[in-house]
């Protein structure tokens, strides 16, 4: 079955390129308030270098170590993160001061079934996990594959990033926060959550001789 993928600059290169020019002050401050869409593609060739960092350091994880973290978890090449556009089928309306557009969700059996094949989740577990937008709705993603996972159903999942969304709808609303910024508060939500899975996790056994 072939994947449907969304035209447009994944989302996540916003969050890895702020990092790479040292936060979202930096990423600010290389263009006078550029739009969403021009900060991807002026930070594409930083993100991509630094994506290459991350996959050779990935690359070197010892075996046993690997297999302690075999929890579900976001996989970024598969679900990179979309925001929703107006030439989107489910937008409805723009919100907030800022004017973002806002689509309704939409998530068929198809969809679903594509994505939990990816992820290794059988059809019988399909209730201990929620099939996650990535980057929120009410934050202005979209219903698209590329922004869809299927998230655990636990407190350091589902419930702590639902406390997070609705935190940043509320400020969004608010006017105190921009859709930049709440993106890659999402983004950085994932790291923390997977360095402190990582901490939880007991050390690893190695079979010294």
């Amino acid at each position: 079955m072939t994947r449907r993928r969304r035209a447009g600059t994944p989302a996540w290169l916003l969050v890895v390129a702020a990092l790479v020019t040292g936060g979202p002050a930096a990423a600010q401050s290389a263009a006078p308030a550029p739009g969403l869409a021009d900060s991807f593609a002026l930070l594409r060739g930083q993100a991509q270098a630094a994506m290459a960092r991350i996959k050779a350091q990935a690359a070197v994880i010892p075996p046993l170590l690997a297999a302690n973290t075999a929890k579900v978890q976001a996989d970024f090449a598969f679900t990179p993160g979309h925001l929703c556009s107006p030439t989107d089928p489910n937008f409805k309306e723009y919100r907030y001061a800022e004017h973002i557009p806002y689509c309704q969700r939409h998530v068929t059996l198809q969809m679903k079934t594509e994505i939990a094949a990816h992820y290794g989740v059988p059809r019988d577990t399909w209730s201990n996990y929620e099939f996650d937008h990535l980057i929120p709705l009410a934050i202005g993603g979209d219903s698209s594959d590329d922004n869809l996972w299927p998230q655990p159903r636990d407190p350091q999942n589902s419930m702590d990033k639902d406390k997070l969304e609705f935190l940043l709808y509320r400020e969004m609303a608010a006017g105190t926060v921009t859709q930049a910024d709440a993106v890659h508060q999402i983004y950085g939500w994932f790291t923390a959550a997977a360095m402190a899975e990582a901490a939880a996790e007991p050390p690893p056994s190695y079979p010294f001789r």
